[in-house]
């Protein structure tokens, strides 16, 4: 198991952790908050990377938060090939990967803004957003928005035009969710959300989220129905208001799979709730990653570590 190599909001997010693996090579780290067509480029020059270093040929990919949307872009990636001249640095790592006939099975992603979120609106458009995301979301959900905003302007974020809601709210024949229809057929596909917070993010428990309505189910950061890749529920606020879900964007069998949890050990902080809600640090959660993917390379013979 590998983690893809970032940087951009990587210093940031990872600032006073221990324990973070070495970074490989510049030319083949991505940058975390890139659109996310060239950081599917970059990350596929990773796999390519570990083949030629390891021989590895098959991966599963794993995508935590915009990582998710990413591991998607890995997929379009490697199935549509750019034309030469308009690639990021690493790719040409990736053309190794494509050259020994890589694939990537399988997708898990957890808490991730596929159809964007309310907050990166703010993050995008202060101005036009923050009242109507209050209005809609709720107080924390739009705090949560202004913090997104600081990291635009001082780290700049070229997936603010993925991860801001209007690009998903309506058909759009050149938008990023029809340039991937077909592109993960044949991938199995499981979507991990956080549904721990309402338009309020408290440690009520059980009976506090069972108060909020189903379509403001969020986790701090992103509802789930973006987590999930669905429709917007009919109480969907605006914005976004309405999402268009093209046809082919997913593959059969998607599993989908809701946890009590917030999006990161940052906003557990911000909210003042234990870090073991963030996703990353849920033992539930957690468990069910490993276990599905466990049994999947069970499954493909591959020899494990632990039982």
């Amino acid at each position: 198991m590998f983690t893809a190599p970032g940087y951009s909001n990587t210093q940031v997010s990872t600032a006073g952790e221990t324990g973070c693996p070495p970074q490989p090579p510049v030319d083949v780290q991505w940058h975390t908050s890139g659109y996310p067509t060239q950081t599917g480029q970059a990350v596929l020059g990773f796999l390519g990377y570990l083949n030629a270093t390891y021989g590895y040929r098959t991966f599963d990919l794993v995508g935590y938060s915009y990582g998710g949307v990413v591991a998607r872009a890995t997929v379009a990636a490697l199935k549509k090939q750019p034309a030469a001249g308009s690639v990021a640095p690493a790719f040409s790592y990736a053309l190794t990967a494509v050259a020994a006939g890589a694939s990537i099975p399988s997708i898990i992603t957890m808490n991730s803004p596929h159809f964007g979120s309310p907050t990166y609106d703010i993050a995008f458009d202060p101005a036009t957003f923050t009242q109507p995301v209050l209005r809609g979301w709720g107080q924390e959900f739009a705090d949560a928005g202004a913090g997104l905003r600081i990291f635009q302007v001082t780290e700049g974020a070229g997936a603010i035009q993925v991860l801001a809601t209007q690009g998903h709210a309506k058909r759009d024949p050149r938008g990023w969710d029809a340039q991937q229809v077909g592109v993960l057929n044949g991938v199995a596909l499981t979507l991990m959300a956080g549904d721990y917070c309402g338009q309020t993010c408290t440690s009520g428990g059980a009976a506090g989220r069972k108060a909020t309505k189903k379509g403001l189910r969020t986790d701090g950061t992103v509802p789930v129905y973006s987590q999930l890749m669905e429709r917007c529920p009919a109480s969907c606020p605006a914005p976004p208001g309405s999402v268009y879900v093209p046809s082919g964007l997913l593959p059969k069998g998607v599993v989908r799979k809701t946890f009590p949890t917030i999006h990161s050990t940052y906003d557990a902080k911000r909210l003042g709730l234990p870090k073991g809600l963030s996703v990353a640090s849920n033992p539930t959660a957690i468990r069910y990653l490993v276990s599905t993917t466990a049994s999947r390379w069970r499954a493909a013979g591959v020899p494990l570590l632990t039982p």
